[in-house]
C-alpha cells in the first residue's frame, strides 16, 4: 500500500503540492484588494482534495504506516496556516491542534520533530494574534524545550515539513545539511516570535535577549532580509539606551547601518515605488534611532552630573566599558563617529549634538512636514531637546539664552503651520514647551542682571518683560485649548491633564510677579493677577481631591503667598500714598 500512494504522489501529488504552495507563497501577493484571499482559497481547495486522495491509505494503514500519518500532518499543517492566513482563526486553531496531538508522542522522531516544532510555532503566532500573549508564550516555550531536547538526545537533524512535499532528489550530504539549516531556521523563528510575546508581556530584557539571538542566528545562518535585520537592531538599540548601556545600544546600531547598506538596487532593476519607499523610510528610521541615542546620551550625562560626586562618577565610567555580547561584524569604524562614555564638558557635549543634528536633518528628508507632519514635528522636537540638553553644558549665560532661542524659533514656526483642529495634541504639546521655553530665558536674563550689579539699562528690563508676557501668552493659550469651543473653561479638567493646567495656572502667577513695572498702578494689577492664579489654583484643588494630591506643593505656596499678597499691596499702596 505504502507504494500506492507514493505512486499517486509522484505522478500528481507533489505537483499539486507545488501549486499550492505557489499560490499561496507567490500569487497571493497580486491579490486584488475586493479578493484578498482569493490565491490562498485555490491553495487550500488543491491541500484539501490531495488530503482526500490520501484519505483511503490512511484509513488501510492506520497508524502503522507512520511515514504516510507524519504527510497528512503536513498537510493539516499547511492548512492550518491557511486558515489562519484567511483570518478563519477557529479553524486554523483545530487543524494545528491536531498535528500536535497526532505527533507529540514522536516529537524525538527524525520524521516528525519538525512538524512539531512548525506547529507549536504556529500556535504560538495565534494565541499572539488573539491578545493572549501568555498562552501563546507557553506555546512558543515547548517549541524552544523541544529544541534543546531534541539536539542533546537525537544524532542528525530532523526531516523538515517542506521534504514532504516534494521528490527527494537530493544527495544525503546535501540533504543533511539542509535539515540541519531548516530546523536551526526553524527554532530562530521561536526566538523571534517570543521576543514578540515578552514585549507584550511588558518583559524587555527577555525579549531583548530572544531579539539579540535571533538577529546574530540569521547572521550566522546568512539568512534574513537586510531592511528587517537593520530595522530589528536598529530597534534593539533603543532598549538598550533606556536600560543606559550605551556601548550596546551603539554596537547596534553601527550593525543595523552596515547590514542596512547591503540593499543595493542596480540600474536595471526594476524596483517597485512601494519598496523604494519603504527603504527610505527604513534608512530614516535609523536615523532616528541614532539620534535618541545621542539624546539619550547627553540627558545621562546631565544627570549624572547633577547628582554624582566624583567617586560615583569613575564607577560610572567603569560600567560603561563592560564586556557584552556582540554581533559578527566589523564595525569598529561606525562606532567612532560617536562616543559611547558619559560627556564631562561642553566639547564632549557639542560634539554629540552635531551628530545628532545631522542625523535629525537626514530623517528629515523623508520624514517631511506635507505628508507626514506627526513625524517631521517629533523631529523637530527632538532638534530643540538638543539644543535644551546643550544649554546645560554652556557655562556662558547669553550663549545658553541664543541655544534656547533656538528652540523657541524652531518649535514656534512648526506650530503656527499646524491646524490646532486636525493637531490640538501635538499644537498643545508644543505650546507649552514654549511656554516653559521663554521663562526659562526669563530666568536666565534675571540671573545675568544679578550677576552684573548696579543699575539694569531699559533694554534688560524690557527684555524680561517680554519673555514673561511671551510665556504667560503661550501658557494661557494652551489653558485655554481645554475650552473646546466654548467660552468658559471645564469644571472638571481630564484627569491626565490636571497637573500641567493646574502648573501653568502657577506659573502664569509667578511670571506676573517678576515683571518690571512701569508705576504703582501697574505694579498693583500684576500683583493683583498673581494672587487671582494663586486663588484659581486653590480653589480647583479645594473641589478636586486628586487634584491637591498631584499639586501638593505648589498649593502649600500658593496658601502662603494669598495670606501674604493683600498685606504686600496694602504696604505698596502706603508708600505710594506717603
Amino acid at each position: 500500500m505504502a507504494s500506492e500512494w507514493k505512486h499517486y504522489l509522484e505522478e500528481e501529488g507533489y505537483e499539486k503540492f507545488k501549486e499550492a504552495m505557489r499560490l499561496s507563497d507567490e500569487d497571493s501577493k497580486d491579490d486584488p484588494e475586493d479578493e484578498p484571499f482569493r490565491s490562498k482559497y485555490k491553495s487550500r481547495e488543491i491541500l484539501l482534495e490531495v488530503k482526500e486522495k490520501l484519505k483511503p491509505y490512511l484509513e488501510k494503514n492506520g497508524e502503522q504506516d507512520q511515514e504516510l500519518v507524519f504527510l497528512n500532518c503536513v498537510v493539516d499543517l499547511r492548512l492550518g496556516v491557511n486558515y489562519i492566513d484567511t483570518e478563519e482563526l477557529h479553524s486554523g486553531e483545530e487543524y494545528l491542534t491536531k498535528v500536535t496531538e497526532s505527533t507529540e508522542k514522536y516529537k524525538l522522531d527524525q520524521n516528525a520533530a519538525d512538524i512539531y516544532l512548525h506547529a507549536l510555532n504556529n500556535l504560538g503566532i495565534l494565541w499572539f494574534g488573539r491578545r493572549h500573549p501568555e498562552k501563546a508564550l507557553s506555546y512558543l516555550m515547548k517549541a524552544e524545550e523541544l529544541y534543546f531536547q531534541y539536539k542533546k538526545e537525537v544524532d542528525g537533524a530532523p526531516k523538515f515539513v517542506a521534504e514532504y512535499l516534494k521528490p527527494n532528489d537530493e544527495e544525503k550530504e546535501k540533504m543533511e545539511h539542509l535539515r540541519n539549516a531548516n530546523f536551526e531556521n526553524s527554532y530562530t523563528h521561536t526566538l523571534y516570535y517570543m521576543a514578540q510575546v515578552y514585549a507584550k508581556l511588558d518583559e524587555s530584557e527577555k525579549s531583548a535577549q530572544c531579539c539579540h539571538k535571533t538577529l546574530q542566528r540569521q547572521l550566522d545562518a546568512h539568512k534574513y532580509n537586510p531592511l528587517d535585520w537593520a530595522i530589528n537592531a536598529a530597534t534593539l538599540s533603543q532598549y538598550f539606551v533606556t536600560k543606559d548601556e550605551y556601548p550596546q545600544a551603539r554596537h547596534c546600531l553601527a550593525c543595523a547601518e552596515v547590514i542596512f547598506e547591503e540593499i543595493q538596487f542596480g540600474e536595471n532593476e526594476n524596483v517597485s515605488e512601494e519598496e523604494k519607499e519603504k527603504n527610505d523610510q527604513g534608512k530614516a528610521d535609523i536615523k532616528r534611532c541614532w539620534a535618541k541615542y545621542g539624546l539619550a546620551l547627553l540627558e545621562f550625562s546631565r544627570d549624572r552630573l547633577l547628582k554624582a560626586t566624583e567617586e560615583e562618577t569613575e564607577q560610572d565610567l567603569d560600567e560603561t566599558e563592560k564586556e557584552f555580547e556582540k554581533f559578527n561584524l566589523e564595525v569598529t569604524s561606525r562606532e567612532k563617529q560617536i562616543t559611547c562614555k558619559p560627556l564631562r564638558d561642553f566639547e564632549e557635549a557639542r560634539n554629540v549634538f552635531l551628530r545628532v543634528q545631522t542625523w535629525i536633518n537626514a530623517a528629515k528628508e523623508f520624514y517631511v512636514f506635507d505628508g507626514r507632519c506627526t513625524d517631521y514635528v517629533e523631529l523637530v522636537q527632538d532638534h530643540s531637546k538638543a539644543f535644551k540638553l546643550l544649554a546645560f553644558f554652556e557655562l556662558n549665560l547669553d550663549r545658553q539664552c541664543k541655544m534656547h532661542k533656538r528652540r523657541a524659533d524652531m518649535l514656534l514656526e512648526v506650530c503656527n503651520e499646524l491646524n490646532p483642529q486636525h493637531y490640538l495634541l501635538v499644537v498643545r504639546q508644543l505650546t507649552y514647551e514654549l511656554a516653559e521655553i521663554y521663562s526659562g530665558m526669563m530666568d536666565i536674563k534675571y540671573i545675568i542682571l544679578k550677576e552684573e550689579g548696579g543699575q539694569p539699562s531699559v533694554h534688560a528690563l524690557k527684555k524680561i518683560n517680554s519673555l514673561a508676557l511671551q510665556s504667560i501668552q503661550k501658557y494661557q493659550a494652551y489653558i485655554d485649548s481645554f475650552k473646546d469651543n466654548k467660552p468658559d473653561l471645564p469644571k472638571d479638567y481630564p484627569e491626565l491633564d490636571t497637573r500641567p493646567i493646574l502648573v501653568a495656572w502657577f506659573c502664569i502667577g509667578r511670571l506676573y510677579s517678576k515683571i518690571f513695572p512701569l508705576n504703582v498702578k501697574e505694579r498693583l494689577d500684576y500683583i493683583k493677577k498673581t494672587e487671582k492664579c494663586y486663588q484659581y489654583l486653590i480653589d480647583y484643588c479645594k473641589g478636586h481631591e486628586k487634584a491637591a494630591e498631584c499639586m501638593r506643593g505648589e498649593l502649600e505656596v500658593c496658601e502662603e503667598m494669598v495670606a501674604l499678597l493683600p498685606v504686600k499691596m496694602e504696604k505698596i499702596r502706603q508708600e505710594a500714598e506717603a
